[in-house]
């Protein structure tokens, strides 16, 4: 659903912070999604609702009609098809690059290793192959990468992910996986501590699912959107 409100002062200023008493309607979306209200934001012609989901990091914006009757899901768009919902979605959910332990992510730099992103992947993943493929005709960057395996989907993901870290060159065992082929590693203590350490991370990325990258900018990408990393492997900031 996409929603172009057309007004010359809407979005003209700041978002301003405000405190407003939850509607029937709005409650009702907040039980029905299991979740909470975040912030709501004087934006001009409507008041911006964030909510956030109790069980995991992911928030969603709505708009509220100032007469506090209508709820409007869906893209928000200016006078200028200015997508607005989608630049706020951005910006709520960026990552702090600088936080984030690297340490302990999995290492792959290619050429001069400029651009630095990070990689949450699930080894059995089809768009993660695709993605990982893709990634090495590609050069310049450095590559984080931490397993999150979606056993529910990949119910041998995970002993591999564990036998993954427990290779002593961690990189191209990685690889290989991908790749298809044997594994030849045993599990050990230190592989499935790490996992747990990887395992966190995507819970505080806020990963859903797999493939999800961050961009040294802090961007969160969900699934392998290719544009977006041309561009920002080609210098840009710009999503398509």
């Amino acid at each position: 659903m996409a929603l172009c409100l057309f007004s010359t002062n809407a979005f003209a200023g700041e978002t301003m912070p405000i405190d407003i008493p939850k509607t029937e309607a709005l409650q009702k979306i907040l039980s029905a999604t299991n979740s909470k209200l975040k912030e709501v934001n004087d934006i001009g012609s409507v008041y911006e609702v964030v909510t956030e989901r109790n069980d995991q990091k992911k928030v969603n914006v709505l708009y509220l009609t100032k007469d506090k009757k209508y709820i409007i899901g869906g893209a928000l768009f200016d006078s200028n098809l200015r997508n607005i919902t989608k630049e706020r979605l951005d910006e709520l959910n960026k990552v702090d690059f600088s936080n984030l332990p690297l340490d302990n992510a999995i290492v792959v730099k290619r050429g001069n290793g400029t651009k630095k992103l990070v990689m949450v992947t699930d080894v059995d993943c089809p768009f993660c192959k695709k993605a990982w493929e893709w990634l090495k005709t590609q050069n310049n960057y450095t590559l984080y990468v931490f397993l999150s395996p979606i056993e529910q989907l990949h119910p041998n993901a995970k002993d591999k992910s564990i036998k993954i870290l427990c290779s002593n060159d961690v990189a191209k065992a990685l690889d290989n996986v991908k790749s298809g082929k044997t594994l030849n590693a045993k599990n050990c203590e230190a592989g499935t501590a790490k996992l747990a350490e990887h395992v966190l991370v995507s819970e505080v990325i806020g990963v859903t699912g797999t493939p999800v990258f961050v961009l040294g900018d802090g961007r969160k990408i969900e699934g392998f959107n290719k544009p977006v990393i041309e561009n920002y492997f080609s210098g840009g900031n710009n999503e398509k």
